[in-house]
């Protein structure tokens, strides 16, 4: 029988009250600790007119984060950020990581989240997977590769770096290579996976090597509705079996969960949200279907209608904010953060970028635009060229909707996938009011 995680290694999602209190001790812990050392920590910024931490902490509020994640003895406040207090979380401060609202301006050096898909095997048939048209084609970029992106990485000052795919447990040796080999004073390490090939003495052989989090692919509640998304009758019970796996050893653990409208009305939510409180799930995050990969060629109204986000916002809000629901995990509605009227999208490493099976450099995993190939350039240099082509967020409709017309055209007329950017170079342009 397997033995408990140990208290320390438990994930508790605390709200209302108690979450309150966490952050003002943590605004008082990092006041202390980074406002009086300017010369160590020279971006970091208190005041909310500067776009500093306290107005971090109000955008939380606004984008209804009301529960804190702890785990490990460190409290999660982001599933981008890395916990605190650590080293990890030091170096974003550095590098101007709390400064949320400054991303585009020299305040905010630091990259949030960077997405590596380092094999593009799978053995599902997901309708939703963005990286459809990469799976199969064999895993072009080497472990050697991978390993010389993460150093770039962490020296960009990546807070979090996940390692993804296809699905990364089908290449196991080169996953835990990478794991091991991070520096995990400089970013924490996460793991997106279905839950395919996960096994216990697995994750406590990655959470050994430095693993902190893993993400696992549940997209409803109700078993059936899950398995037919994902192609496979055993799907459900796999990613089950790999949220207990990692709890078990002591990683920190959420949910990816790509929402349909059988999800949002035919109770899907709160059966995931229970059945992740019951399983010691820290988060749920909520990922809108895009016109993309398996998706491809879709109406958007028609894979996620305006009716739909309106009655999901609903209980996103009730979720995290109503005193009975305190105990539930935290729940991350990316749409909902980067809608236009909020955060707007802050994708080419404003806040994240992505970097696909075969090496190339995409602003987002859903938008399948090349800024480079990391088997020709170093990785600094595409990053800067991308972030010269995303001056600041973007407060209009998502790019992987507004530009997927315009991508599937380029994409048929020979640009292949995914398209250079300088073949969508005006379209590019006219999303920032440019000529």
């Amino acid at each position: 029988m397997t033995p408990p995680a140990s208290a320390e290694s438990r994930t508790r999602v605390q709200g209302s009250w108690t979450a309150r209190a966490i952050y003002l001790t943590h605004a008082a812990g990092v006041a202390a600790r980074y406002g009086v050392r300017p010369t160590t920590y020279p971006l970091f910024r208190l005041s909310a007119r500067q776009g500093g931490y306290l107005r971090t902490v109000q955008i939380a509020r606004q984008l209804r984060l009301g529960k804190v994640i702890r785990h490990g003895g460190l409290s999660f406040y982001f599933l981008s950020m890395p916990g605190w207090p650590s080293k990890a979380y030091d170096a974003m401060a550095a590098h101007g990581g709390l400064n949320v609202a400054a991303a585009g301006t020299p305040l905010k050096q630091h990259v949030d989240m960077a997405i590596l898909a380092i094999t593009g095997r799978c053995s599902l048939a997901c309708r939703h997977c963005y990286e459809r048209a990469n799976l199969g084609a064999g895993d072009p970029v080497p472990l050697a590769a991978w390993q010389t992106v993460v150093d770039r990485l962490q020296a960009m000052s990546t807070g979090v770096i996940v390692l993804s795919g296809g699905e990364p447990m089908l290449a196991y040796d080169e996953l835990l290579a990478l794991v091991r080999g991070a520096d995990k004073e400089r970013s924490d390490i996460h793991l997106h996976t279905s839950g395919c090939g996960v096994t216990l003495e697995r994750a406590r052989e990655l959470r050994a090597a430095g693993l902190m989090a893993a993400g696992v692919g549940l997209d409803d509640g109700d078993a059936a509705r899950h398995n037919r998304l994902r192609g496979s009758s055993s799907s459900f019970d796999e990613a089950v079996s790999a949220l207990r796996a990692f709890r078990d050893a002591g990683v920190l653990t959420y949910t990816n969960t790509c929402v349909t409208p059988e999800f949002v009305h035919g109770g899907g939510f709160w059966e995931l949200l229970a059945l992740a409180r019951d399983l010691g799930v820290g988060a749920v995050r909520l990922l809108e279907p895009k016109p993309c990969g398996g998706y491809a060629g879709a109406e958007p109204g028609a894979l996620f209608s305006d009716a739909d986000r309106a009655a999901l916002t609903e209980m996103f809000i009730e979720a995290n904010t109503r005193w009975k629901h305190r105990r539930l995990p935290l729940v991350a509605y990316e749409a909902y953060f980067e809608s236009p009227e909020r955060r707007g999208c802050s994708m080419g490493g404003l806040s994240f970028f992505a970097v696909d099976s075969r090496g190339n450099v995409l602003p987002c995993v859903f938008l399948p635009v090349s800024f480079g190939n990391i088997l020709d350039e170093d990785i600094r240099t595409i990053y800067d060229r991308m972030r010269a082509s995303v001056p600041r967020p973007l407060h209009r409709q998502c790019p992987a909707v507004s530009l997927a017309p315009t991508i599937e055209e380029r994409a048929a007329a020979g640009a292949g996938l995914p398209v250079p950017v300088a073949r969508v170079a005006g379209e590019w342009r006219a999303m920032w009011g440019e000529g």
